[in-house]
């Protein structure tokens, strides 16, 4: 059992996104919670591209150091615990919350090992692959088992309120939505758009991986292919070279925001029925015209209503796109006025108010 005292109360979260983290530690932190950050990532790995190693929260934690160091020098994502890790974890921790990937070591070691609440993050996959995948591919086949046998101490804290609906039972019956919020610097450029760009804006990371021929390879194809005849240029992380003058160099936070903030047009054509980008939520906040598809992640987002953004096909996002390149300055209005509904669903405050009603459940 979690020993009972009235030290703070404390959670380790090993998830490590460079976007996520600085937008929901601070927010842990200011509902009382000391938090602890791995600082071994699976940095061989290209798939971990967006990984962030820190140590500004350190300080917040007060365990003996002794303990500490026992933590920072621990790969959570690839190694098993020792017995020491066992104890460090079990005495002055209360929860843990493993982003749920490949990775599944630390999500196996928490259900075997750790006595408190266990919280499984997840943002979505590609369709149609599902989180149960990764009992199948990854390094702990028993992985699901382990986390059923958890009962009331685990909580599956889905990004978006559809994730559950094709996983198996144990990750339906534990399903709590905690969106996925923004870090504050994303709001610091909230409306700052002012167009005057001359090229639509689309997203497409790591095109090379795989020697082109993996998942975003294909969405590269797809992006020449639909919209390659239009002033554009794509944006995204690319571990390695890519053959094509409109793709953009690797961007600092700034400049993406002033690519944002210069765009007609952001085109994101995702289809997706249970991921998103970052990039198209922080288009919006800036004040980017932003066109997605009818169906996909973005439009249930949007609640049922029917955005001047939304497109049905790729012709109609072509003509937005074109219109908006052209300087069509009341469709550009009229996306703008209304994509804030979608922005919304990614609000701090409520996601600080799920996290709440799922940190309460630690014993």
């Amino acid at each position: 059992m979690v020993e009972v005292t009235d030290r703070p109360r404390r959670l380790l979260y090993i998830v490590n996104h460079r976007t996520l983290m600085p937008a929901e530690v601070p927010m842990l932190m200011e509902l009382g919670w000391e938090v602890f950050c791995p600082k071994i990532v699976p940095s061989h790995d290209p798939g971990f591209r967006s990984a962030l190693v820190t140590r500004e929260y350190d300080s917040s934690l007060t365990i003996p150091k002794e303990a500490l160091d026992v933590l920072n020098s621990q790969d959570f994502y690839e190694r098993s615990w020792s017995s020491t890790v066992r104890h460090v974890a079990g005495r002055y921790f209360d929860v843990i919350i493993n982003h749920f990937s490949y990775y599944s070591v630390p999500v196996s070691e928490a259900a075997r090992h750790f006595p408190g609440l266990v919280v499984l993050r997840t943002f979505g996959r590609e369709h149609p692959s599902r989180y149960a995948e990764f009992a199948e591919i990854g390094p702990r086949k028993s992985v699901l088992d382990e986390l059923d046998a958890l009962g009331s101490r685990l909580v599956h804290a889905q990004g978006y309120a559809n994730i559950a609906d094709i996983e198996p039972p144990v990750l339906q019956r534990t399903a709590m939505t905690v969106t996925v919020p923004l870090p504050p610097y994303i709001y610091a450029s909230a409306n700052t758009w002012r167009g005057g760009g001359k090229e639509a804006v689309l997203l497409c990371p790591a095109i090379m991986a795989a020697g082109g021929q993996s998942y975003y390879g294909n969405i590269y194809r797809g992006i020449k292919r639909d919209f390659g005849d239009l002033p554009h240029v794509i944006f995204g992380r690319q571990p390695e070279p890519v053959n094509d003058p409109a793709v953009l160099p690797y961007l600092t936070d700034p400049e993406l925001l002033d690519l944002y903030a210069r765009a007609p047009v952001f085109i994101y054509p995702s289809a997706e029925p249970r991921h998103i980008h970052y990039s198209p939520i922080e288009a919006m906040v800036v004040g980017t015209p932003v066109l997605y598809r009818r169906g996909s992640l973005t439009d249930t987002l949007a609640e049922g209503a029917d955005l001047p953004g939304a497109c049905a096909d790729t012709a109609e996002m072509r003509d937005k796109a074109q219109r908006l390149l052209a300087g069509d300055s009341n469709l550009a209005e009229a996306i703008r006025a209304t994509q804030g509904r979608i922005v919304d669903t990614f609000s701090s405050d409520l996601a600080r108010r799920q996290w709440e009603a799922v940190l309460g459940r630690a014993p």
